[in-house]
């Protein structure tokens, strides 16, 4: 599948899902600050932006999954610079944690800053592989 409609297909589900993760996160934290859903329910709720960022890591998966052999490489290579950058991350901290004393850094923040290490790695990536113009980051 050409790059351009693979990235088309793929920003077909990333904006929907992230519109709804942005709303569903909204509407949780308004009924949480108002105290307007239970306890349970609000645990239950909490799963629904997962459910949006589970459905664009699928997408991602599947965008990948549609390039061609050359830009496949480029972007496993960059998944695994993210993974590794974010496990790095996860690790010095979890010890920096247990050991020192270091306030806990919420698990929230490990899919945001996978995809930034990851998007990061990719550019540089892309750069080195000589892609040129907007084809490298599409």
């Amino acid at each position: 599948m050409q790059t351009k409609h693979a990235h088309r297909r793929y920003m077909k589900l990333f904006i929907p899902a992230m519109a709804l993760y942005l709303f569903s996160m909204i509407g949780i934290s308004f009924a949480r600050k108002h105290d307007t859903l239970p306890e349970p329910m609000l645990y239950a709720a909490a799963i629904i932006p997962a459910v949006f960022i589970i459905i664009w890591i699928l997408g991602h998966m599947r965008y990948i999954h549609e390039l061609d052999e050359f830009m496949q490489k480029l972007q496993v290579k960059a998944v695994l610079f993210g993974l590794a950058g974010i496990m790095i991350i996860a690790t010095i901290w979890g010890l920096m944690e247990e050991l020192a004393g270091a306030p806990a850094l919420p698990v929230f923040y490990v899919v945001p800053g996978f995809y930034f290490i990851y998007g990061l790695a990719y550019i540089i990536i892309a750069k080195r592989a000589g892609v040129k113009g907007w084809g490298a980051y599409l």
